[in-house]
């Protein structure tokens, strides 16, 4: 899966958390086996207090030259194949492009629903007999649909279907998740996934949620260097794995913490948080 990079990406002037986004409907948040994220908001809990970053009021307006540090360290990373470039750029990128990481992971709130969703809808399957997307499923499989369809039934009841590119990316994303399952476990039964299966499937869905983010604000600096088609393309795969590697063991550690009972949406956004802190202490 790839993101455009042909964007020069969000400019100064403009809000670092776009209004709309809380307009974004997930389908099938009727029912009740999906519905609890929607209660994680946690009373004592503060981590997500969308009024403050690091003790300040978070920024409304993105400052001039936001991601002028992250693009020519993600050009070096291009040209060289640095990863201490790579881990930089994402510094900067989290820390000054997007008002840090406790910002950032609340501006990728469309993906962190989407993966509760994700995670939620895949639990429902493997235990209650009576969910609908189950049935179709079934129904497919019984027919002999090709991993395809599967796939794009699957998206359509998990994933929004607007147009903006917050839910563009997180059905490609979802698509790139299932499909990488697929065709590295052919053998298991999609209705039946145990937990690490689950865990798996939703880490790589972040991480590819991620890595768009990055693509769609500073993907341009992919295009900007003189190198090979060949190697732009192994350069976006490696960020693309390290950024999935990395989310996958922030996800990892909050699961062994026990952290689920902030419920999973928080926990989502906590594990984006924490990846993103990691680099910001690279600048």
């Amino acid at each position: 899966m790839g993101t455009s990079a042909s964007s020069m990406g969000p400019g100064a002037g403009v809000s670092l958390d776009p209004e709309w986004l809380d307009d974004i409907e997930l389908p099938n948040q009727d029912n009740a086996s999906l519905n609890d994220y929607n209660n994680d908001s946690g009373e004592n809990d503060n981590q997500f207090d969308e009024k403050k970053l690091d003790g300040n009021k978070i920024p409304d307006i993105a400052p001039k030259f936001r991601f002028a540090s992250a693009r020519r360290g993600m050009g070096e990373y291009v040209r060289s194949g640095s990863k201490d470039s790579l881990r930089k750029s994402l510094g900067h990128y989290s820390k000054i492009g997007m008002g840090g990481a406790r910002n950032l992971s609340k501006r990728m709130r469309t993906s962190t629903k989407v993966a509760t969703n994700f995670f939620r809808t895949f639990q429902a399957l493997r235990d209650n007999k009576d969910f609908a997307l189950g049935k179709i499923l079934l129904e497919l499989q019984g027919r002999g649909a090709n991993a395809n369809e599967i796939i794009d039934t699957i998206i359509d009841n998990v994933c929004p279907s607007g147009g903006s590119l917050d839910e563009i990316t997180c059905r490609d994303s979802g698509r790139f998740a299932l499909s990488e399952f697929m065709n590295q476990n052919p053998s298991a039964d999609i209705n039946k996934l145990t937990d690490d299966q689950i865990w798996s499937l939703t880490g790589a869905f972040l991480g590819n949620e991620a890595y768009s983010r990055v693509q769609l604000d500073i993907g341009q600096s992919f295009e900007k260097q003189n190198v090979s088609a060949a190697e732009r393309v192994n350069r976006m795969n490696e960020m693309k794995e390290y950024l999935q590697s990395e989310i996958s063991t922030q996800l990892n550690k909050l699961r062994n913490s026990g952290s689920q009972t902030i419920g999973m949406e928080k926990l989502f956004r906590t594990a984006i948080k924490n990846t993103f802190e990691v680099y910001e202490v690279e600048v």
